[in-house]
């Protein structure tokens, strides 16, 4: 009967045992994040997406260029008195030269065009970045500067911001002058775009390709 009793206070003994390991076990994995929720981003880590999405704006630029014997720069890199330009591309025409600046931002961008910095926030997370209506401007001024290093002058000078990400919500003021991908095309299909202010294509194309 004694031996009985021992077998069986053995094989609880030998249960508990187990199940406790397999308690521990699983504290572990949590700790190490195994099957624990993943911990909320901090503000500031979000990727930087500011050209994703660009080579799609490019391409539509692209095809209007060769519907108008127009030129498309892309990337352009150029330095002058103001600084250096910032922009995926540069069209440019009989109308003049539109320098265009594309953001990939996905979440929910915040800002004003008389604010220095916008905010993204995308599950939590927040970061802070320069105001790109007044970056964009800033690259106008070196376009501007490019062409009057190579000797061209009056030549009309327009740069835009287009957000090309895919699901952006815009908190925006409609004052603020931005584009979605699909408002820049229709923008770019405007009459404006078609006038003939005898800009000489090939030399101001030139201009933005030093270095």
């Amino acid at each position: 009967m004694n031996d009985i009793v021992f077998i069986i206070l053995l094989v609880l003994a030998g249960v508990l045992a187990f199940a406790l390991t397999i308690y521990v076990i699983n504290l572990v994995r949590k700790g190490r994040g195994g099957s624990a929720p993943q911990k909320e981003k901090k503000p500031g880590n979000l990727p930087d997406d500011e050209h994703k999405g660009a080579e799609a704006v490019v391409r539509q630029l692209r095809r209007y260029a060769a519907l108008h014997e127009y030129k498309v720069v892309a990337p352009v890199a150029v330095t002058g008195v103001h600084g250096t330009t910032d922009l995926d591309a540069v069209l440019v025409g009989w109308f003049g030269v539109l320098g265009v600046k594309c953001l990939g931002y996905g979440g929910e961008v915040y800002g004003s065009p008389d604010e220095a910095e916008w905010v993204q926030t995308v599950n939590g997370a927040r970061r802070k970045f320069k105001n790109p209506i007044a970056r964009s401007k800033q690259s106008g001024l070196v376009l501007r500067d490019a062409l009057f290093a190579a000797g061209l002058k009056s030549v009309p000078v327009e740069t835009v911001v287009v957000f090309t990400g895919k699901r952006v919500q815009l908190a925006l003021p409609r004052s603020t002058g931005h584009y979605t991908e699909k408002s820049f095309s229709a923008y770019l299909k405007s009459s404006r775009f078609e006038e003939d202010k005898k800009i000489q294509v090939e030399p101001v194309a030139a201009a933005f390709t030093q270095g």
